[in-house]
């Protein structure tokens, strides 16, 4: 849909919809205040739109014309994983009855309601066009800042240990550089999806071009190279690689592939692998060699894992299958959230290995819907679900709301039935 278009969606959307769009419009400018918690959670406007948006689902489930979500045989292991994710976040707060508790019992289950709330909202392309659009209108503030920081002063500096690379990256006024992390990557997604869109299907979609589609690919490659985040570049060449095979059988997708890899290939490719990518993956290609030991592996979390594990190993038997809030540990603060470091060793200690098991098959069982899709929403599930599962290994995706905002309504449009996908 052409920026009319959307506005004219939005506007014509119910209060129960609107909301949502604002919140991805604004959600940007509210992470920049991340800071303000130091001073009271009263004062922190992020942590006044965690408070709120389980609220505002809650009262969008009983607001007048609230549609239904359709049955979706692949949403069954996600019910599994989502029952055991509230049971474990509020045992865990029914144990401390803290106020930070409390806000880590927003926090857990608020993915699972977003989740919920997609499948709602989510009944046409149309609607997923307009979320996704909402997106690209909503990176216009990070990227502004993001080029004010590479040309002109970086407003905040990470600086990172010498054994992930050394050097330093900016990150904003964000929490880290995993935000910046997000508006690329899915910016990248989102503007590779209306190209395929418009090479595949006739309508009135946003023109992406070739030579938009190019430059959206420097642009985020110049990004990566800012914040150095290696499973982001991960995510980046994955993205590519698909994109790429979407394209095979079309002509001006040859052309795109061709151009692509000459261009990268005859010109940035060493520069880029020498000065930014080599010195982040360099203690993994030392691990695999044998030349360093393994519980340096993933930048060194190998060794926090082993960590925990041994803890976990200590808990009773019942909560390796379930969770291990009811154990009751000291350390189970730690183990179930974001410093961890890997969505699948956080959702094993939160929710077992029956929670890991069943969002796993629900990563899959979605992507499995790949088959029955035009080729523009193959590519968008291809790369959603791989986005999904390589961040999943060193970061924690589900506790990054801005992501889940895109990636969940994208999944709730593929289970939609074939009729509503137009």
């Amino acid at each position: 849909m052409s920026f009319k278009q959307w506005w004219a969606w939005y506007k014509g959307s119910p209060l129960f919809k609107k909301w949502f769009i604002l919140l991805i419009l604004l959600r940007p400018l509210i992470d920049n205040f991340y800071e303000l918690k130091e001073t009271s959670a009263l004062a922190s406007p992020l942590y006044i739109v965690g408070i709120l948006t389980p609220i505002l689902i809650l009262l969008s489930t009983i607001a007048v014309g609230f549609p239904k979500a359709p049955q979706a045989l692949e949403a069954v292991p996600f019910r599994i994983w989502a029952f055991l994710v509230v049971f474990n976040a509020a045992t865990f707060w029914f144990i401390n009855l803290s106020v930070v508790a409390f806000g880590d019992l927003i926090k857990y289950t608020t993915p699972v309601l977003l989740f919920f709330y997609a499948r709602r909202i989510v009944q046409s392309k149309a609607d997923l066009h307009g979320i996704l659009t909402a997106f690209l209108v909503s990176c216009i503030f990070p990227f502004t800042v993001f080029l004010y920081e590479s040309f002109v002063n970086p407003i905040a500096i990470e600086y990172i240990s010498q054994g992930r690379g050394g050097g330093s990256r900016i990150r904003g006024a964000y929490a880290d550089v995993m935000n910046y992390a997000i508006f690329f990557i899915l910016f990248l997604l989102i503007m590779s999806y209306y190209f395929v869109q418009k090479l595949y299907t006739v309508g009135n979609y946003i023109q992406v071009k070739t030579w938009h589609i190019i430059l959206t690919i420097f642009f985020v490659a110049y990004g990566l190279t800012q914040i150095n985040h290696v499973s982001s570049w991960g995510v980046f060449f994955a993205l590519i690689i698909i994109l790429l095979i979407h394209n095979l059988r079309n002509t001006r997708g040859l052309i795109f592939v061709f151009a692509f890899i000459f261009i990268i290939g005859a010109f940035f490719a060493q520069d880029l692998y020498v000065d930014h990518i080599e010195p982040l993956i360099g203690k993994e290609i030392l691990v695999v060699e044998g030349e360093s030991d393994s519980d340096q592996a993933f930048n060194g979390r190998m060794t926090r894992w082993e960590k925990y594990f041994e803890t976990w190993e200590q808990m009773p038997p019942i909560n390796h299958f379930i969770g291990i809030t009811t154990a009751n540990f000291k350390e189970t603060v730690v183990m179930i959230g974001g410093g961890m470091h890997s969505d699948y060793v956080r959702q094993l200690f939160m929710t077992g290995f029956i929670g890991l098991f069943f969002y796993v098959m629900f990563l899959f069982s979605v992507l499995s819907r790949w088959v029955r899709l035009a080729m523009p929403e193959k590519y968008l599930i291809a790369a959603t679900s791989a986005m999904m599962i390589l961040w999943s290994i060193t970061t924690v995706p589900t506790l990054y709301a801005p992501l889940l905002y895109i990636v969940y309504p994208i999944i709730a449009f593929v289970l939609l039935p074939k009729n509503q996908q137009v």
